[in-house]
């Protein structure tokens, strides 16, 4: 079966499917149209209050509520930075800034921002804040990494966007692997065109003003989840279809082939059994092949994730370990984001918490966004961090999703 894109739309949102050997491996959903997607929004702001004890600023955006800022997301704004640089050294009450959201509204909390703006392509990142140009570490073939960073830095000094301090950083994505030149200089133009017009409209207008917002859901589903390995693109509806289409045409050309229409009347997330993924991704509870089972609960401050043997007596380190490979599948599924503590079945053996980290590491190796995860207490508790980048499931999926089309409840 190899990887699978689905993409639907229904109930004003788009659903995009990340579907390996017939498995869900990851799930966006956000309304339809750029007008209603939070992240990637740069704006010409305004500090309204810098806060010290909370290391934080609250930033004007123009929208209902203010953007929240980081001293860590704000060092950017000073190239003579270090990461112990407080926020009131970064920005003043009034300061005029430029910032991206990296993590949307939730609730009554505002968006989180970052000064460290990023402009994704589909095979490059413009990064002017930075002057590295670098390759993903999911590329790992020498020669490859030496081409592409090669003509990466042939074209950053042909095009010439400044950045903080010299001239703009870029990131070659793991889809640049083994594309040809032309493509990829196309995107790095395509890209820097865009963040010229955005300084200019920072220059025309007066903050707080939207400056620029990312692509739409099937856009965005297309440019993020197309891989060198992908089989096929099935799409339903016809708007869509046509709208996916044309998107490769003009900027991913050879992906083209693999968009498909989904038949008429089908339903698309119940291949696989998808919808039925979506579901037990909504229970706390979920069973393990030994009988075991691990429970997820998400508050306002972290989620835990509890791994229980039951009334089992397989060895603790193979439950363990079967509970790593699940929770590696939950969260990117569930779109847990912020601090995660899990708590393991006690073990004797201090070799084992080494396995179980080490197993940890793996799993983790290849999400989307960053991960980053400590050592095992003497408690058997592992405390974990994931970039929150999205909406959680239950909070992404649109009101009466599984509700009968005849109007009950399933």
């Amino acid at each position: 079966m190899g990887h699978e894109v689905l993409m639907s739309v229904e109930l004003g949102h788009v659903f995009v499917a990340n579907v390996n050997d017939g498995k869900l491996i990851d799930l966006r959903i956000e309304p339809v149209g750029s007008d209603n997607q939070d992240v990637g929004r740069i704006y010409l702001a305004k500090v309204a209050r810098v806060v010290p004890r909370l290391q934080a600023a609250f930033v004007n955006i123009g929208e209902n509520s203010d953007g929240f800022l980081g001293a860590r997301e704000a060092r950017t704004l000073l190239i003579d930075a270090d990461r112990d640089t407080p926020i009131e050294d970064c920005v003043h009450d009034g300061d005029t800034v430029l910032v991206q959201v990296n993590r949307p509204a939730d609730g009554d909390k505002g968006p989180q921002l970052t000064a460290d703006i990023s402009l994704p392509g589909r095979y490059a990142v413009l990064t002017p804040c930075r002057t590295k140009v670098s390759v993903s570490r999911s590329i790992e073939d020498d020669k490859e990494r030496q081409r592409l960073i090669e003509l990466a830095e042939t074209v950053r000094d042909r095009l010439g966007i400044e950045g903080m301090d010299g001239l703009a950083g870029w990131v070659l994505r793991t889809a640049a692997e083994g594309v040809d030149n032309e493509l990829l200089e196309k995107d790095m133009e395509m890209i820097a065109g865009i963040w010229t017009d955005i300084l200019d409209k920072g220059d025309d207008n007066d903050p707080p003003c939207l400056l620029h917002q990312d692509l739409g859901g099937i856009e965005r589903g297309l440019r993020d989840f197309i891989r060198p390995d992908t089989a096929s693109v099935t799409i339903q509806g016809d708007a869509a279809f046509r709208m996916a289409r044309s998107y490769c045409q003009k900027v991913m050309p050879q992906a083209e082939a693999l968009i498909k229409q989904g038949e008429s009347g089908e339903i698309l997330f119940d291949r696989y059994d998808i919808n039925g993924t979506i579901d037990k991704a909504l229970n706390p509870r979920v069973d393990l092949p030994s009988g075991g089972w691990i429970t997820i609960e998400t508050t306002e401050a972290m989620t835990t994730i509890d791994v229980n043997s039951g009334s089992h007596s397989d060895p603790a380190l193979a439950i363990n370990l079967e509970a790593v490979a699940e929770i590696a599948n939950q969260i990117p599924l569930r779109a847990v984001g912020g601090l995660i503590a899990i708590d393991f079945i006690d073990m004797s053996d201090e070799a084992d918490g080494k396995k179980i980290e080490e197993s940890l590491l793996a799993a983790f190796k290849d999400d989307r966004v960053p991960v980053r995860i400590g050592q095992m207490s003497n408690f058997g508790v592992i405390e974990m961090t994931r970039k929150r980048d999205r909406l959680s499931l239950l909070k992404s999926l649109p009101t009466g999703y599984f509700d009968d089309p005849d109007g009950e409840d399933d």
